[in-house]
């Protein structure tokens, strides 16, 4: 089995099964799982498994951030998944309508229409970018062949956007994506891409630019999704197959003419406006704030939602001088912090990862380095924020501009040259500059107040209590011998584990609850040493709901080390063929569990002492 293949099969058990997942896709970083109930996925064992950098969950959207390798694991998933185009039973929850949740709806339907076209965004920028070096180093004719071939290339990425929109809008709707394609074409189509004096049924057509446009062909494809509906309940099977594109399309296409796209434009200006006036009004600062917010924005998931305001602004002046300058200055401080991590981290395994995410990360590409490193390491992303917020805000003071639509990096740099064939101008090296601010900044901040911080977490270990207790009485045995890979290759941490003979589980250190499952199976724990813990009562048995377990306590209680959290039915567990085995976990990679003692123990007896890894 490859590590593809073992990645996705971890994925896969966790999150309920195959029986679970609705729909699956991916981005550049992350597998993107619709699901039917979240109660099932097991976030604790996921967000620990070797290869998973972090995971966010959105209403019932679950994101597990892979890196650059998440389309080898996506094909491994959909091989063990089978087709969940439309499997389980989504459709027929009951909806929220709270601001909250249309909110997290409008973003995600954001997000999951543009991930899937930003491949074509990306390099229809990046041939811009060569197209430039070409012209202004190497003596490119603007009229040969290899220039008009290139620049074709460059404009059929933009131009043809409605169309790349509409398939995967529709897509995102699950209705036919042919269909959402058709109508994007539809308004590219010559006699009616921005025609004077059209009329439909008498009606008066509006005059809109559709070619670079993004937010017409978006309420199109909403307002067929409605007629695709109506049209599925009524029309018969029998004549299904032709009629239902025929209606749809003499539905759509006029009403997106007379009214949505019109709709859509004005809205589109709106938006521009609002964003011209924010970075007229707050200047400089708003680009700092944009850099600075990134690294949150990037962890909910939304800053794929800033994409069509990037579009729309090149499609008016042809560049971004607002978000992608401030994300650039973001970019480079994550991708920054991330390397820092890795010169000071003692943990080898930290290290390897940090040095891997950190290098992705300066390239533009942050998501390993966020969930990876910098979500568990609170200096280094306040370190990160403060350097993005400063060289964004010089990227603000100087009207830095990026020319094409390319998540910034190192290798985008290129994108920072006007395509008027000078060469190398102001705006470039202004560019340069901000990357280079914000990579000293951010590097220095993390190495020196990451450091200090891990030594001084190296101090509080050495003089608190670092002991470990039982938590049920039985056989102490160790993780090797679990019968889940999860805990017997160390992927969640080291620990132990016990076969209980009685069903009162125990605080396994004085501390504070940080978690508790929503299936009532795992408890976390900070004790006041610092040392995170996780009980994981059974095995798989987050199948069973919560019904074998009556827990004790909840989130923010303190305890006691030997203090009752949770009873757990043994009878109820083996009646449902699940072992009882309890797995007592340290979830920081940087601590290792010493001096362990397998044998029968009674409850409270010291197991082993934490110790850091080095």
């Amino acid at each position: 089995m490859t590590q593809y293949q073992t990645l996705a099969t971890e994925i896969l058990k966790n999150v309920g099964g195959k029986e679970n997942i609705v729909n699956v896709n991916h981005c550049a970083t992350r597998l993107r799982l619709q699901v039917s109930d979240a109660s099932q996925i097991d976030d604790a064992v996921i967000s620990n498994i070797d290869g998973v950098a972090g995971t966010v969950m959105h209403d019932d959207q679950y994101q597990v951030v892979i890196g650059t390798d998440v389309g080898n694991v996506y094909n491994e998933f959909v091989k063990l998944a089978g087709n969940t185009e439309l499997n389980g039973s989504v459709s027929n929850k009951k909806h929220d309508f709270s601001l909250k949740h249309m909110g997290q709806a409008t973003i995600d339907f954001i997000s999951g229409t543009f991930v899937p076209i930003l491949g074509v965004l990306v390099a229809a920028g990046l041939v811009s970018a060569v197209l430039n070096i070409g012209v202004s180093f190497f003596g490119l004719s603007t009229t040969s062949g290899t220039y008009t071939v290139l620049y074709a290339i460059y404009q059929a990425g933009y131009y043809f956007l409605p169309v790349y929109l509409g398939y995967s809008a529709a897509k995102k709707l699950n209705i036919s994506p042919m269909m959402g394609a058709f109508l994007g074409a539809t308004l590219l189509y010559k006699t009616i891409d921005s025609a004077k004096g059209l009329e439909f049924l008498g009606l008066s057509v509006p005059q809109i630019q559709y070619n670079t446009s993004v937010i017409p062909i978006l309420l199109g494809v909403l307002f067929m999704k409605v007629i695709d509906d109506g049209l599925d309940r009524i029309t018969p099977k029998s004549i299904k197959f032709f009629t239902k594109p025929l209606i749809t399309m003499i539905i759509v296409v006029p009403v997106t003419l007379l009214w949505l796209g019109p709709l859509g434009y004005e809205i589109g200006t709106v938006i521009a406006t609002v964003l011209n006036f924010v970075n007229l009004k707050l200047g400089w600062i708003s680009v700092g704030l944009i850099g600075a917010l990134t690294p949150l924005l990037v962890m909910t998931g939304t800053n794929q939602a800033l994409f069509p305001l990037c579009i729309a602004a090149l499609a008016s002046v042809g560049y971004d001088a607002f978000i992608l300058p401030g994300m650039l200055a973001a970019n480079i401080a994550v991708g920054a912090a991330t390397l820092a991590v890795a010169f000071y981290t003692t943990n080898e395994h930290e290290k390897q990862v940090a040095l891997s995410a950190g290098i992705t990360g300066v390239m533009g590409i942050t998501e390993p380095s966020i969930f990876g490193v910098l979500i568990k390491n609170r200096v280094a992303l306040l370190s990160t924020m403060v350097a993005a917020g400063i060289s964004g805000g010089l990227a603000g003071l100087v009207s830095l501009k990026q020319y094409a639509i390319v998540s910034p990096g190192i290798a985008a740099l290129p994108t920072f040259i006007h395509s008027n064939g000078k060469g190398m101008d102001a705006n470039f090296w202004w560019a340069l500059v901000v990357l280079c601010l914000s990579a000293g900044l951010s590097f220095g901040l993390t190495f020196v107040f990451g450091k200090r911080s891990q030594n001084k977490q190296a101090s509080g270990l050495a003089t608190g209590d670092v002991n470990v207790y039982q938590p049920v009485s039985g056989k102490v045995i160790p993780l090797s011998e679990v019968n889940d890979e999860v805990f017997s290759k160390g992927l969640l941490g080291d620990g132990f584990a016990v076969e209980p003979d009685n069903r009162g589980v125990y605080s396994p250190v004085t501390g504070e609850v940080t978690m508790v499952a929503n299936t009532k199976h795992a408890i976390g724990f900070t004790s006041d040493s610092g040392i995170e813990v996780l009980i994981h009562m059974g095995i798989d048995t987050v199948d069973l709901n919560g019904l074998p377990f009556d827990i004790k306590v909840k989130v923010g209680d303190r305890v006691n080390k030997g203090q009752l959290i949770a009873d757990m039915n043994l009878d109820m567990i083996r009646k449902e063929h699940k072992a009882t085995t309890v797995i007592v976990a340290l979830t920081q990679p940087d601590k290792q569990l010493d001096g362990k003692i397998f044998k029968n123990t009674k409850i409270g007896d010291v197991i082993g002492n934490v110790s850091i890894v080095h």
